[in-house]
C-alpha cells in the first residue's frame, strides 16, 4: 500500500462525505435492481400485452437504468476499503459482513432467479467479505513485500471467479487498486475505472471518489447492509405481487 497524501484535490474542493458516497450508492442500486427484478420480470412475464414500440420503450428504460445501476458497486467497494482502514474492530466489520452476506443469499436468489437456492453465483457481499479478508491478510504482511500482496489479491480474483461471486475478479481487482493506491484517489479512481473499462456507465463513481474528503458525515448509517437483503425482498413481493394482479 501507497503512503498518504493530501490527494489531487484541494480540501475547500473535498466536499463529498461518506454518507454521501452511501446514499447515491443506495439509490442508484435501487434503480439497477428495479429494472433487474421487477421490470424484467413483469415484462417477461406479459410479454404478450405489449406491442412491438412498447416493448422497445420498456427496454430502452431498462437499458438505462442499468446503466444508472453501474454507479453503486464501485462506490460500496471504495467505501468498504475507507471502512477497513478507519474501524478500530477489523474483525466485528469483518463478521458483521459475512452475517449480512448470509442473510442475503436468499433473497438474492429469489429476486435474481426467482427460486431460495442457486449456486452457480453468490450476492455481492460475499465479494465483499472476501476483499476484507485480503486486506486483513494483506497488512499482516510486512516489509516491503508489495508484489506478494500483489499475488494474494490475484489469487482472490481466481477464487472469486470459481465462487460465483458477483462481479467475481473484478470487482476483486477493484478492491485491490483502492487498496494499494489508499490515500490517493485521483489515481485510485482513474485504475478502477480501467478496471471497469467494459463497463462505461461506472464512470460517475470513479468520478466522485476524488471529491471525498475523508469524513463519514453526520450520522451514522449501520444500516447499509441491512438494506441491501431488506430491498431484495421488497422487490420481489413488488414483483409477486404485480404477477398476480395483473
Amino acid at each position: 500500500m501507497l503512503s498518504k497524501s493530501p490527494g489531487f484535490l484541494s480540501p475547500d474542493r473535498r466536499c463529498l462525505t461518506g454518507n454521501t458516497l452511501k446514499c447515491v450508492g443506495i439509490v442508484t442500486m435501487t434503480i439497477d435492481h428495479l429494472a433487474a427484478v421487477v421490470l424484467k420480470g413483469f415484462v417477461n412475464s406479459h410479454i404478450g400485452l405489449f406491442s412491438e414500440k412498447q416493448l422497445a420503450d420498456l427496454d430502452l428504460l431498462y437499458q438505462y437504468m442499468r446503466h444508472i445501476g453501474r454507479t453503486a458497486f464501485p462506490l460500496f467497494v471504495f467505501l468498504l476499503v475507507e471502512g477497513f482502514f478507519h474501524t478500530k474492530d477489523r474483525k466485528g466489520y469483518g463478521l458483521r459482513l459475512l452475517l449480512f452476506a448470509i442473510l442475503s443469499e436468499i433473497p438474492y436468489n429469489l429476486a435474481v432467479y426467482g427460486r431460495i437456492s442457486y449456486p452457480k453465483t453468490q450476492n455481492t457481499l460475499f465479494l465483499l467479505f472476501l476483499g476484507l479478508v485480503l486486506m486483513a491478510v494483506a497488512e499482516r504482511i510486512r516489509g516491503r513485500w508489495v508484489f506478494v500482496r500483489f499475488l494474494l489479491f490475484v489469487a482472490g480474483g481466481g477464487l472469486a471467479y470459481l465462487l460465483g461471486l458477483d462481479y467475481t475478479y473484478k470487482g476483486i481487482a477493484l478492491v485491490g487498486i483502492f487498496y494499494f493506491f489508499y490515500g490517493y484517489r485521483m489515481a485510485a479512481a482513474l485504475g478502477g475505472f480501467c478496471v471497469f473499462l467494459s463497463s462505461p456507465w461506472s464512470f460517475p463513481a470513479f468520478l466522485m471518489i476524488p471529491f471525498y474528503n475523508g469524513r463519514r458525515g453526520r450520522r451514522r448509517m449501520g444500516w447499509l447492509y441491512l438494506f441491501y437483503p431488506v430491498h431484495l425482498l421488497v422487490l420481489y413481493g413488488i414483483l409477486q405481487l404485480s404477477l398476480c394482479i395483473f
